[in-house]
């Protein structure tokens, strides 16, 4: 008999080898085992009263009959938000470590050769936040990746090393006080189709009302963007080391602020650019510079070995500029002088520097 609390099982009989079954159930004794269960009352809905629990008569809370069995979890419907792990930038990056991060080449020059049969590559990396990181390739890395590389594009780095910068001219062309350095377990994969919004083609420009303050107090190049509304005539300066005659030209630049700027283009920023010069001024045209070096005694911009002279560039900030330029200062009709604080450009073409201009 089958109890609430206990199962009795039938008898077991053994079976003996040679032995005929009808002589075991005659002369054999039955064994008996018992078999403890819990109670099935613990086996009771959740939701039933706690009357119903204790064995006596209760009513559930709710229709057991309505409701799924109690193994049966109903999961939510409503699709849960998943989160991608940031991607480091260079703000991240300590020494003597190593980092996987998406970058643009910003600068890349030329490779160099310091020693018997050691060469260098040096580069200038920009993060998503325009932030400005020197790196360095030496010897058979240089092999592996100064075709790999392009300036201007955008590649995933893995497994870059970091290390302070020990040579004061790297240090002028960032933002940090750390170097990238390419191993030889450093790899790289291009993106394509990278737009200017994810990573910027240039870091942030600097306004010409800052450019002085900053020049006092570190000698880091310069990035600045502006609308040219002077270029002075052709000039020359004789190099008594290389003993040839440097040509140099300078331009006005008028930032979005309103200020202007004086650059001296050098050597081949003149040359280069002679179309361009000639008619950018009547044009309006939009010119960004980059590692422009400052000197502000002479309150002048000039261009180094590094730098990038660009015309009318496609991006963003020319476009701001542009827009902003038209609306309110109509310089096709240039009369009489442009006074400012620092500069006075006249119809004849002078260009003095002055202290202070009402």
């Amino acid at each position: 008999m089958i109890g609430m609390e206990s199962i009795r099982a039938a008898a077991v009989y053994r079976h003996a080898p040679g032995v005929e079954w009808p002589s075991v159930l005659e002369h054999s004794a039955p064994l008996y085992i018992q078999l403890s269960v819990p109670p099935l009352s613990s086996r009771l809905h959740p939701f039933a009263t706690e009357g119903r629990r204790t064995g006596g008569v209760g009513r559930c809370s709710r229709s057991l009959s309505k409701l799924p069995p109690p193994f049966v979890r109903m999961n939510s419907l409503k699709r849960k938000r998943v989160e991608a792990p940031r991607i480091p930038t260079l703000e991240d990056v300590h020494p003597y470590t190593t980092w996987n991060i998406c970058v643009r080449i910003y600068h890349k020059f030329h490779v160099e050769r310091f020693a018997v049969g050691r060469t260098k590559l040096n580069m200038v990396l920009l993060d998503e936040k325009g932030k400005k990181m020197a790196a360095v390739i030496y010897d058979d890395e240089v092999d592996r990746f100064e075709t790999l590389l392009v300036e201007g594009r955008v590649y995933y780095v893995w497994r870059m090393s970091a290390e302070p910068i020990m040579r004061n001219q790297e240090s002028k062309f960032a933002d940090s006080s750390f170097l990238c350095r390419f191993t030889t377990q450093t790899t790289i994969s291009e993106l394509t189709h990278v737009n200017e919004q994810l990573i910027p083609l240039y870091p942030p420009f600097m306004p010409f009302e800052r450019v002085w303050p900053f020049a006092f107090d570190n000698d880091k190049y310069i990035e600045v963007i502006g609308m040219v509304i002077y270029v002075s005539s052709l000039g020359f300066v004789k190099d008594k080391f290389y003993k040839r005659n440097i040509p140099v030209r300078n331009i006005v630049l008028l930032d979005s602020s309103y200020n202007m700027m004086k650059i001296v283009l050098w050597d081949k920023y003149v040359t280069d650019n002679m179309i361009a010069l000639e008619r950018c001024a009547d044009e309006r045209a939009i010119v960004i510079a980059t590692m422009l070096r400052a000197k502000p005694i002479d309150r002048e911009l000039h261009t180094t070995d590094f730098s990038r002279v660009r015309f009318n560039p496609d991006i963003a900030a020319v476009r701001e500029l542009r827009r902003r330029s038209i609306m309110s200062y109509p310089l096709h009709e240039f009369k009489g002088e442009w006074k400012t604080k620092d500069y006075v450009i006249n119809k004849t073409g002078l260009l003095a520097y002055q202290d202070y201009v009402k």
